[in-house]
């Protein structure tokens, strides 16, 4: 079974312009040495883990929502996904 990815709750989102600025609140206090920024494509895949999806159902909802090639959007939603996690704004589900 495909690995599953999900949304982390805990951070602070704030649009500015395209991007989307998403800041890690600990104990009332924002920690501005992590903040993790998206632009139009990282937003609308960070806004599809609201529930879990697996990277070939994002893949698909990229490439219905913009016009990339397959292998163009597959290659960057393995690197989204990668820096998320390790950026730990989303998280994967066993």
């Amino acid at each position: 079974m495909e690995q599953r990815f999900r949304k982390v709750t805990g951070y602070v989102e704030k649009k500015i312009g395209d991007e989307l600025v998403i800041v890690p609140v600990a104990s009332e206090v924002a920690q501005m040495n992590k903040v993790f920024s998206l632009n139009e494509v990282g937003l609308f895949i960070y806004d599809q883990l609201l529930e879990p999806k697996t990277e070939t159902e994002i893949l698909h909802l990229v490439c219905k929502e913009f016009e990339v090639y397959n292998q163009v959007a597959k290659d960057d939603i393995k690197v989204f996904i990668s820096e998320a996690i390790k950026a730990k704004i989303i998280k994967p589900l066993d």
